[in-house]
């Protein structure tokens, strides 16, 4: 009796969280529509705040930060939407119009077309988004292959071991990209936030300056070290600088 008690009550205190949270949205998308950024904002970082992850949410958080021209910000919620829904059109356009306002145009290593061509297969779901297809593909495997033992006819049983094998191949595939989605969404990536920074060449206020970044710029967090971290730039520079100074995605 206990247990269903806790667990009643855990699943009320969830519902009222869900509840008030999308009261919440819909006061900060009208506070968007309004044309009153600064409310919109304290509005969807209140959500953000509460533990809410949505990326309709990061994104319209996003918008309402490129507005005030606050474009570090902007960035950083474009990306935390992008990682929950790689594959939407919208964040990669706003993202992409966003980082022209970032000083530093960081050229990526360029890459074998056959690795970007992978990649791209990776990015087409989030890590809920493979799981669920690999779900459904091994419930439709496991159905059509039922059905091709019960079922005497020739032309329906190879039909049903052509669809079976699809859905096994589809099974295959959509494990190996849960798998690497697991991985890319595993490294730390993060926006630096100060309108300037030197790069140092180790986690030393006195050592060598390497380069010079500026707010916006996105880093990938290699190791950590006291309150500085290692980054490496999509160009393949390496160096140091303070956490301080950086925003994790």
């Amino acid at each position: 009796m206990k247990t269903r008690l806790i667990i009643l009550c855990l699943f009320a205190l969830q519902l009222a969280f869900s509840q008030k949270a999308e009261q919440l949205f819909g006061q900060a998308n009208q506070s968007y529509r309004n044309g009153e950024y600064e409310q919109a904002v304290q509005i969807y970082e209140q959500i953000v705040s509460s533990g809410y992850v949505d990326a309709s949410l990061y994104f319209n958080l996003g918008n309402a930060y490129y507005k005030l021209k606050k474009y570090p910000e902007a960035i950083l919620y474009f990306e935390r939407a992008k990682r929950l829904e790689p594959g939407d059109e919208d964040v990669e356009h706003n993202l992409l119009l966003t980082n022209l306002h970032v000083v530093d145009k960081i050229e990526p290593v360029p890459q074998l077309f056959l690795i970007e061509w992978w990649n791209a297969f990776v990015n087409l779901f989030s890590t809920d988004g493979w799981a669920w297809a690999a779900i459904i593909a091994l419930w439709g495997t496991a159905l059509f292959g039922s059905l091709l033992l019960i079922l005497r006819s020739d032309v329906l049983r190879r039909l049903l071991l052509l669809i079976a094998t699809i859905g096994l191949l589809a099974s295959i595939l959509s494990f190996i990209g849960l798998f690497q989605r697991h991985q890319v969404e595993s490294i730390e990536y993060a926006i630096v936030f100060l309108p300037s920074v030197s790069i140092k060449s180790a986690p030393d206020v006195q050592s060598t300056d390497l380069f010079v970044l500026h707010e916006g710029v996105k880093a990938q967090v290699m190791d950590n070290v006291g309150e500085w971290k290692k980054i490496k730039l999509a160009d393949g520079k390496i160096g140091w600088m303070q956490a301080s100074s950086l925003q994790t995605i």
